[in-house]
């Protein structure tokens, strides 16, 4: 077996371990799904204080560190119980309960742990040994767990294909941000470890040079994007990005001496704290770069930013209510794991749109994906919700009056999907109306230009029709329409754009232009799919091709659209009303053709009478 010693070769052996890392990190949290891990019941933060006894369980009654006195303002003896040496077993209890910024609060069930504790009204220490109890979790907190998991799995997946296919700095960048900071969640990774001790000092390690390069990786990708080139103002900014690394892994590593009996919960604050001014410095950074690029490319940089809009401060709130007291101390609750979990899910959103941003080189506008997050949400929230609290109710109503087993499937189910169906109809055509008001004026427009095509009497109007009317409409930025005559496509209307460029398209050398003939619906023009010199360039060049078919040759035509003025690609939505127009351009074609043909047999019939000699009379010749 020979290895690969070439660079390459080892940039994509480091790839795969890393992504691999990341994945065992995460997927072990499919375990939970079927069986529930263990706790004591007790929350401490980066100074030992303890926080709370009774979550994740609805009493105080079932929680074993409850049950055993232990109080909120408690204390864990630090220096006591600290890992010096490592793996004694004073050290693996106290990382069962502090985990620096891995929040470990979960441990294997029926795992004896032993703490040693300096009450909270003061007096001596005492030793308490408690057992861990299995944590079930409800159906909500199960299917928030596994939309974490499955998302964080598909990011990580996303963020390795980027790199395999198209490694730079910038897609580097990207990945290692990704490997870190996703919504994956990593209780049952922890548990497993928690049995050796050396283990989680080794992961500790790894990951606190894990959040450095991902910070770091963040502020190379926010300068790069998007060609992989960072510009001459922002080179010296670059040049310190390995100073940031190195000073959140310290931050990081520093947060986990809470092992050795040193109080750190100021310096996990600090960590988060320092994760909050590098998102809002790498969102300065893109808004900044986006006024200097041009329209296509801007667009690409909309849909970075809102990516991390969406995705940076939601991840970083959530590790704050997981992770650290910062949440507690400030606002006097704790939030349910559900709803942790749901804030950990918007980084999902940063990693889709980014690598669609790198992957496409014209992109539609960003508002598109965001409507469409928001009703899927709303609606989402609109069904579940009033299932899950007229379940419990049920439930609850079901043991007061101790109502027949079959109620709820056959009676109660049934009127309440009746219910919830109607209150989906409206909130579908509500959220229609409310977000999709310049669609529905678009195809009012487009619609009235194929009935101006009903009108017309010459092809030439109707060409003019489909490029002008098309391009006003939408605001497109060039158009061209290329009729077939004889065995090529000549161009017979066009915008300026297209003033200087080809005039004849054939099947053999623009095939790509054409086939959208073949398939019958548009086809978008990816950059670097069709390549002539004599095309438009830049924010000009076409991005559709739109087939107009007829089984007359001479009403076969292809219609070919640059992107939007703003540098938006054409959308879904838009390529369907395109097709559709086509349609109706290819049937005004056919009959402008047939009138004209109509009219020249009848020309034909009259020059052909008008020869035709005069037949002899009775009388004779004339």
């Amino acid at each position: 077996m020979r290895i690969d010693l070439n660079p390459i070769g080892w940039r994509r052996l480091l790839l795969i371990v890393l992504a691999l890392w990341a994945l065992a990190m995460i997927v072990p949290g499919l375990y939970r799904l079927f069986n529930p891990l263990g706790t004591i019941g007790l929350s401490a933060d980066n100074d030992g204080v303890v926080t709370d006894v009774v979550a994740p369980f609805a009493s105080a009654q079932d929680s074993p560190a409850a049950v055993a006195g232990i109080v909120p303002g408690d204390q864990l003896a630090l220096r006591a119980m600290r890992c010096v040496p490592l793996g004694t077993l004073q050290c693996a209890s106290l990382v069962a309960v502090l985990g620096g910024l891995g929040g470990m609060q979960s441990v294997w069930p029926h795992r004896q742990i032993t703490l040693i504790l300096i009450p909270a009204t003061g007096g001596p220490s005492k030793t308490v040994t408690l057992e861990s109890v299995p944590a079930l979790l409800s159906w909500t907190e199960k299917v928030v767990l596994l939309a974490d998991t499955v998302v964080g799995i598909g990011v990580i997946l996303i963020a390795f294909r980027l790199v395999w296919t198209r490694p730079s700095w910038m897609t580097w960048g990207l990945f290692l941000y990704v490997i870190w900071f996703n919504p994956g969640q990593s209780y049952a990774y922890y548990a497993l470890l928690q049995r050796w001790p050396m283990a989680i000092f080794a992961q500790e390690i790894a990951e606190a040079l894990a959040h450095g390069a991902a910070l770091a990786g963040l502020v190379v990708f926010a300068l790069r994007f998007p060609n992989d080139q960072t510009e001459p103002r922002w080179r010296s900014l670059e040049r310190a990005v390995p100073l940031l690394a190195a000073l959140i892994t310290v931050l990081a590593l520093a947060s986990f001496t809470n092992t050795f009996g040193f109080r750190t919960e100021t310096i996990t604050d600090i960590t988060f704290l320092a994760n909050y001014a590098v998102d809002a410095f790498v969102l300065l950074i893109l808004l900044q770069r986006r006024r200097l690029l041009p329209p296509h490319e801007e667009q690409r940089m909309r849909w970075v930013i809102w990516g991390c809009a969406i995705g940076l401060p939601a991840f970083i709130f959530a590790e704050i209510c997981q992770s650290a007291a910062l949440f507690r101390h400030l606002w006097s609750v704790s939030p349910s794991p559900a709803l942790i979990g749901l804030f950990y899910l918007p980084n999902g959103v940063l990693a889709y749109f980014a690598s669609q941003a790198v992957w496409q080189k014209r992109v539609v506008s960003v508002a598109i994906p965001l409507r469409h997050g928001t009703i899927l949400t709303t609606l989402s929230l609109l069904v579940g919700v009033p299932i899950v609290h007229l379940h419990e109710q049920m439930s609850h109503l079901q043991a007061d009056l101790r109502l027949p087993e079959w109620i709820w499937p056959f009676v109660a189910a049934p009127a309440l999907l009746l219910i919830l169906q109607r209150l989906h109809e409206a909130a579908v055509e509500l959220a229609d109306h409310v977000f999709n008001g310049h669609f529905h004026e678009v195809r009012r427009r487009l619609q009235n230009e194929g009935d101006a095509m009903r009108q017309v009497a010459t092809l030439a109007e109707i060409d003019r029709l489909l490029v002008e009317g098309v391009v006003d409409t939408l605001c497109l930025s060039s158009g061209a329409v290329f009729r077939q005559e004889g065995g090529v496509f000549r161009r017979t209307e066009n915008t300026a754009a297209w003033a200087t460029s080809v005039q004849e398209l054939s099947r053999e050398s623009d095939a790509v232009a054409l086939r959208s003939l073949d398939m019958g619906a548009p086809v978008r023009l990816c950059h670097g799919d069709w390549n002539r010199l004599d095309l438009p360039g830049g924010q000009d060049a076409p991005c559709l091709a739109v087939p107009v078919r007829s089984e007359i040759p001479e009403a076969n035509a292809v219609a070919l659209f640059g992107a939007h003025d703003t540098g938006n690609d054409i959308d879904a939505d838009e390529r369907e009303m395109l097709g559709g127009l086509a349609i109706r351009a290819a049937a005004a074609y056919e009959r402008v053709l047939a009138e004209l043909l109509r009219k020249e047999v009848a020309q034909l019939r009259l020059q052909l009478a008008a020869q035709q000699p005069v037949p002899p009379t009775a009388f004779g010749n004339p």
